[in-house]
């Protein structure tokens, strides 16, 4: 989408840092909630999660290679939520974007599509090549999975949204089956650059991308 030409609303931005899953999931609703009652902005939150798995609607025992106690001995959450989608990891390093917002246009395909290409667009800055494939909702880089994405919507308000791979270890994801795909490789940006990346500098390109792919300004 252009968007020059568009007159662009304020977009606030909030930065969580490393907090509890529940924690943000509590302020997701508070912030969806103003939103449905009129008041707020429309918010992006950038937050990474200390070692948690999430489950989507429709996730079963069968996305998780181990018992419930195993999880939980080595330090690792367990969080059913009321995103689309199956079982997806979430590590300090790692790069979660929360969308609260009210959609400007009432297409969800169309925020979907919109959403990952300023994911690709992200990736684009660091020289790596993102791509989506049809039906499958995320990020691909050369064959492995870079990106999350899950999304709920309340009366066309949006919350959760994409789990970028950043600078995160990867080794939660070898407790699940990521997405309901068994054989679904995973990658983070450090580890097809071969170096850590400043998480600073990836969220002031996500800002900019975003802002200019649904019309928003960020004073």
């Amino acid at each position: 989408m252009d968007s020059s030409n568009e007159i662009t609303t304020p977009l606030a931005i909030e930065d969580w840092g490393l907090t509890d899953y529940q924690l943000a999931f509590d302020r997701q609703r508070e912030l969806v909630q103003a939103r449905l009652s009129g008041k707020g902005n429309d918010t992006l939150v950038f937050v990474e999660h200390p070692l948690t798995v999430t489950l989507g609607r429709r996730a079963t025992q069968a996305d998780l290679h181990f018992s419930e106690e195993i999880f939980s001995d080595r330090g690792v959450a367990l969080q059913k939520i009321n995103r689309g989608g199956l079982a997806t990891a979430h590590e300090p390093g790692q790069l979660v974007v929360y969308p609260l917002l009210a959609l400007k246009k009432k297409d969800l395909r169309w925020f979907a599509d919109q959403f990952l290409q300023v994911v690709i667009n992200v990736l684009a800055e660091y020289g790596v090549d993102g791509y989506l494939k049809a039906g499958e909702p995320g990020v691909w880089v050369d064959g492995k999975k870079i990106c999350s994405f899950g999304i709920a919507l309340k009366k066309w308000i949006s919350s959760h949204g994409i789990a970028l791979n950043v600078n995160n270890s990867l080794e939660t994801f070898t407790m699940i089956v990521p997405c309901g795909r068994p054989s679904e490789r995973v990658t983070s940006l450090s580890l097809e650059l071969g170096h850590g990346v400043s998480m600073a500098e990836v969220k002031k390109h996500f800002t900019e991308h975003f802002c200019s792919a649904f019309s928003y300004h960020n004073n």
